[in-house]
């Protein structure tokens, strides 16, 4: 079984089971807070930075407003590599195992940062622009790992 190191602000947490949470619990990481919603198989592989993740998400401002989802409305999965999101949701999904959804909660200087996130042509995926340090809130299932390499 991996266990990877996951940067979190400026302390290295190792991503053991013992960061797990039962259904319902909030946890509070060092700048990061993960709701569990539903618990996967536990013997899942967990991501790492490396690995590419399939997964369903919507993303909303604190205010509820929705600024991004997977396709369908985050009916569907997306895929991507986890080294290419915001820190906080790489950090958070490098946590999580196949079958997981997690509530993330996600401080602006985790997330865009003092620039925020404009709308361009390329970003099929956002539907609104993210004002600077801005809060940000995810639901997130993780449906599936490949390792790198």
């Amino acid at each position: 079984m991996r266990h990877p190191l996951i940067c979190l602000g400026l302390l290295l947490l190792p991503a053991s089971p013992s960061l797990a949470a039962e259904t319902g619990r909030v946890v509070r990481l060092p700048g990061l807070e993960y709701k569990v919603l539903h618990s996967g198989p536990a013997d899942g592989v967990r991501p790492t930075r490396a690995d590419r993740v399939s997964i369903r998400y919507v993303g909303r401002l604190a205010d509820g407003s929705v600024f991004s989802t997977s396709p369908d409305n985050g009916a569907s999965p997306t895929s991507f590599d986890v080294r290419v999101v915001i820190p906080g949701f790489s950090a958070l999904v490098q946590l999580m195992r196949p079958g997981d959804r997690w509530e993330f909660r996600i401080p602006g200087y985790l997330g865009y940062g003092r620039e925020g996130k404009k709308m361009t042509s390329g970003d099929g995926s956002l539907r609104r622009e993210i004002p600077a340090d801005a809060a940000l809130v995810f639901d997130v299932e993780l449906v599936g790992v490949t390792p790198a390499g």
